[in-house]
């Protein structure tokens, strides 16, 4: 995974100052801007050891979205992570969640009128909590910076999330979902 957030935050750096130049001068792909969707998929927590033990589970999101131009958008979104991992502390399975609240911008590129790239760029609050520890062993909350990138269509979306390194925690997200246009 660190492979693909250096990827990620390279191609922002190098393309950021492109698409600003172009974003003015340009139409959205559809006369319909605002988007509302949903997305499923699958969460990875790790360290920078891979030799300890890292939690896996299923995440869902709620995203609102609006297309500026055909090169620059904006979307904000509700997540929630489930993680579960079969390591055992103190005779009991370790399992967390997070919620997450963030604002992103997209810079998208059309490849065609069907599917548009895009990297995303943005801020997310973040809080994990464990149901299993005693009240408040576990309770902590970040404003990380979030980035990824994806593919999307007309009506879905497939990405990838990372809101970077939390204390000694890496987070990241692999998600598809669907959207409607307004």
């Amino acid at each position: 995974m660190n492979d693909v957030r250096a990827l990620v935050l390279a191609l922002l750096l190098v393309f950021c100052p492109y698409v600003l130049v172009h974003a003015e001068i340009s139409e959205p792909i559809e006369k319909k801007r605002f988007t509302v969707g949903g997305a499923v998929g699958y969460d990875d927590v790790d360290t920078d050891n891979s030799a300890d033990p890292h939690a896996n589970g299923y995440t869902y999101a709620l995203l609102v979205g609006y297309d500026w131009s055909r090169y620059v958008g904006f979307d904000a979104e509700v997540t929630r992570m489930n993680r579960g991992s079969d390591v055992d502390v103190f005779g009991r399975r370790l399992s967390f969640g997070a919620d997450a609240v963030g604002i992103s911008g997209r810079i998208q590129w059309p490849l065609d009128d069907s599917f548009t790239a895009y990297l995303r760029l943005g801020a997310a609050a973040l809080e994990l909590d464990d149901a299993e520890l005693p009240e408040g062993m576990l309770d902590e909350s970040w404003v990380r910076p979030m980035y990824g990138g994806g593919v999307r269509g007309k009506y879905w979306f497939a990405e990838f999330v990372s809101y970077g390194k939390l204390d000694d925690l890496y987070l990241d997200q692999v998600r598809a979902g669907l959207m409607m246009r307004f």
